[in-house]
């Protein structure tokens, strides 16, 4: 009786969970990351063991005027992606971001938007494009000559629940927190597997390049090049979904089994991508920072208020498939905060996305 009211609270979260944000489904998963153990297990302290609690960035480094450098958001007009992005402004990076709608939708009235967030995206360079096309990042790397510096990571935070092939891609409009409806064409290898491997291969491209412009610089002070960002893989932050981790969890394998054709395909892709990652990792080219959250939410969207509390109640009681949910607002700031943290990376869950935007 207890495994049946599990799987059924299982199917409930996985039903109802979109409704907070549509970007990101739900679920926990070990600190381990599925289809590769080694080494990876989401936080790293400067020893290389695995530390639970983690410094907050100093609060010198933060709001500063000087830029930190530049990050490239792909889909920054989106829920999840605009957050990231104001975020980075307020700590002093500055943002590219790329989405086939460019610069996010008008507040339906402007006064529900105050002056100090119109002046952060007015700062936020924002970019019409379609990241299928891997020359459309490849020559956003490239520019030369921009005075905010180079790229310092870069940040994938396109997605979607349902694709265009499972049939009920309409009700994105009602469980998106961008509203947004997917073409004929996005399918979930397109628009999570191709544009991630297209981001990815871009980035190590460019990371090899940075690193040949630092050689050729002469420089023979290999203290300085140790501690020098340009000689350190390039971040590279991917939003991937909790569910990754089922096949780790007890009851996990079982829940995939029984998921609807949709979710397994879903999950296919956002694996993929990881391991797409790991091999990067291997070439110490990019530094892999792979966010699992659970439900993402926003307090001013009642609609999400009912999953969010029944995950709440359902991590508090123990069920090893439910992770605490986690708001935007926190994910955005431990996404930003990971980036001057050399000691972060692999996958992270809830509680490193928590002590990260402390």
């Amino acid at each position: 009786k207890c495994g049946s009211m599990a799987l059924l609270a299982a199917f409930l979260a996985v039903v109802s969970s979109p409704f907070t944000l549509g970007l990101v489904p739900i679920c926990p998963t070990p600190s381990s990351s599925h289809g590769r153990t080694r080494g990876v297990v989401g936080v790293m302290d400067p020893a290389g063991t695995s530390s639970s609690r983690l410094q907050v960035a100093n609060k010198s480094s933060v709001f500063t005027q000087t830029s930190k450098g530049r990050i490239l958001i792909l889909g920054g007009s989106g829920f999840l992606g605009r957050t990231v992005a104001e975020r980075a402004i307020l700590e002093g990076y500055s943002v590219t971001s790329l989405s086939r709608r460019g610069k996010p939708d008008p507040p339906r009235r402007q006064e529900e938007e105050d002056s100090q967030v119109m002046n952060i995206n007015n700062k936020i360079d924002y970019r019409k494009g379609d990241a299928r096309e891997s020359k459309v990042i490849e020559d956003i790397l490239n520019e030369e000559g921009n005075a905010d510096g180079d790229f310092v990571a870069v940040v994938h935070c396109i997605g979607l629940l349902f694709d265009s092939e499972s049939g009920i891609g309409n009700l994105n409009r009602f469980v998106s927190g961008s509203k947004s409806v997917p073409d004929e064409s996005s399918s979930y290898d397109d628009i999570t597997r191709l544009t991630a491997f297209n981001a990815i291969s871009a980035a190590e491209s460019y990371a090899k390049s940075k690193r040949r412009r630092r050689q050729g610089d002469g420089n023979d002070n290999h203290d300085d090049t140790e501690n020098d960002e340009s000689s350190s893989p390039l971040p590279f932050i991917f939003t991937s979904a909790a569910e990754a981790g089922w096949p780790d969890v007890r009851g996990g394998k079982l829940i995939e089994r029984a998921a609807p054709k949709w979710l397994k395909r879903y999950l296919s892709a956002k694996r993929a991508v990881e391991a797409r990652l790991w091999d990067s990792e291997d070439q110490k080219l990019l530094r892999p920072i792979v966010f699992r959250p659970s439900l993402i939410y926003s307090i001013d969207k009642v609609g999400s208020l009912p999953p969010v509390g029944a995950f709440f109640v359902g991590n508090r009681i123990g069920l090893p498939f439910v992770d605490r949910p986690v708001t935007v607002q926190a994910l955005s700031t431990a996404a930003v905060r990971s980036i001057c943290r050399n000691d972060v990376r692999g996958v992270l869950r809830y509680m490193q996305i928590n002590e990260l935007s402390r």
